[in-house]
Parts: structure tokens; sequence; C-alpha cells
């Protein structure tokens, strides 16, 4: 009796030490899962776009469809134009774009281009276009909005976007974001210096035809009025007075055409900064922000 006795109580010890194992487990368990942080975004990397280039895409996580009666959100597209003075950079430098644009409900898409001397800037300008043209025909699948795009580039990027928006070959674009060149007149700008530094050299040569030709100002000036897309010309304080002044006469060559033109003086920010100020200094966010807003309404 007294051994049948102790085999319960023997039973039910055990019992309870699983059941406080269980709980133990599972509780566990549950803070664990509590404190994984959700993904903020989708992240598509290396997509081709044909002629051997390849774009990244940074999307917003509303635009992940959630059910049959809940679909993701299409979001405006920021495509962007790398800089590194036409002859080197890569993709991946994006700065803090990725989050600035996420966060907002936009889609962020970085884009190749070959660089000089493997190509010139005309055929830059045709790598980035075709980019353009897979994205209005592709991104949907991505989430997306294919109707709202605006074209953004750094230094030499910045450069790129205003000549195709220049030349009308990027197709209907919501606007442009041209942060920090002195390329848009490049025989004003070879005028101002007397001569031109090693790297604008590299890629527009010494031939003030090319000058001209690879110009945006060319295009604007003997293009037709409107059906130019509004632009913001973004200028830091490196070389400062040289700077304003190219971006206030391309700015002012834009306007004579109809254009919408908005212009950010970056004096306080150099060449660097200004880009990477693109989500971290309030000033420059809040410039650049209000822009993409009222281009994406």
């Amino acid at each position: 009796m007294i051994n049948r006795i102790i085999k319960c109580i023997a039973a039910l010890f055990v019992s309870l030490t699983v059941l406080s194992v269980f709980a133990l487990t599972s509780s566990f368990a549950q803070t664990s899962n509590s404190s994984v942080q959700k993904p903020t975004r989708i992240v598509t990397k290396g997509v081709s776009v044909g002629g051997g280039l390849r774009v990244d895409i940074h999307a917003p996580i509303n635009v992940k469809s959630r059910g049959l009666f809940r679909p993701g959100k299409k979001a405006p597209v920021l495509l962007y134009v790398h800089g590194g003075g036409w002859i080197k950079g890569s993709r991946d430098k994006i700065y803090n774009l990725d989050t600035f644009a996420t966060r907002r409900g936009y889609m962020l898409v970085s884009v190749d281009y070959r660089p000089v001397p493997r190509t010139n800037i005309d055929g830059q300008v045709n790598d980035i276009v075709r980019s353009i043209n897979w994205v209005r025909k592709n991104i949907g699948r991505y989430g997306g909005d294919r109707r709202k795009i605006v074209i953004m580039g750094h230094s030499a990027g910045s450069h790129l976007v205003s000549l195709i928006a220049a030349k009308r070959v990027g197709g209907a674009l919501r606007g442009v974001i041209a942060n920090d060149v002195q390329a848009y007149d490049m025989v004003a700008y070879g005028g101002m210096r007397g001569s031109l530094p090693r790297v604008y050299a590299a890629a527009f040569g010494y031939n003030p035809k090319n000058w001209i030709r690879w110009s945006p100002v060319t295009y604007v000036r003997k293009g037709p009025r409107g059906g130019l897309p509004p632009h913001m010309i973004m200028y830091s304080g490196s070389n400062y007075e040289r700077r304003k002044i190219l971006a206030n006469g391309f700015g002012a060559d834009l306007k004579a055409k109809g254009a919408r033109v908005t212009l950010f003086d970056g004096r306080r920010y150099s060449h660097g900064s200004i880009a990477r100020g693109i989500g971290t200094s309030a000033e420059v966010t809040r410039a650049v922000e209000r822009f993409l807003r009222q281009a994406y309404r």
C-alpha cells in the first residue's frame, strides 16, 4: 500500500515537472518571436534588364499582397543613377536613399551603366534609358507604379538624368532630381574654369563639339516649349559660386521652355554630404520630400 502511494506521488511529480518545462519553453518562444523585428522593405538585387545591365529594387513592405482581398499597394518609383565621374561607380552606392524612399511608401530602383572608356556618354544615356524602359514595362510585377517614375542622379548621374530629360528620350516622367553637378553647360563650365579637370576631360574630351553634344542645355534650348518634366536642381557649397551660376542658368533655360523648376541652395553641404543628407539632414530631406510629393500627385 505504501509502495503504491509512493509510486503515485513520483508519477505526479514527473507530470508536474514536464508541464513546467513545457510552459517555460512556450513562454520563451513567445518572447523570442515578439522580439523579432518585422521586415520594413522587400529588396530584390541584381535583376537583369538586358545588355549586361542589372538593377536593384528596394520596395516598401506594403506592396506585398496579404491575401485575395488585401492586395498590395502600387508604389511610386524613384529611379536612381549613381555618380562616379562617368568613369567609375556602382549601383550599390545609394547612401540613405533605400530607407528614405521605402519609409515614405516609394520604391527605389538603382541602375547600372557602363563606365567611360567602355562606352561614351551616348552609351551611358542608352544604358539608363534601357533601365527606364524596363521599369516602365516590368515594375508592376514588383509592386511599382509604372505611371509614376521620377529619375534622380548625383554628380555624374545628375548630368545623365538631366541629359535624358532634355533629349526627351526617357518617356513620360513625373520629375527629375539633379543633385550637384557642373556639366549642364560644358562650354560655360570650360570657359569659367579655363580648362577641364582630369575626370571631365576623360568623359567629355577636348573637342568643343562634344561639349555641346553632351550638354543638357543644348537640347533644352533647341527643343520645343512644353513637355519637359518638373526639375529639382540641387547644388552644394563645393566651388559654390560656379555651381550656383551653372545650376541657376540651367534652371532659367528650363523655365523658359515651360518646365517647373525647384532650386535647392546647399551651400552648407559638400558634394558628398548633399547626397548623404537625403534621409539624414532635415533640411535636405524636407526639400526632396516636398518635390516628390508634388511630382507623384
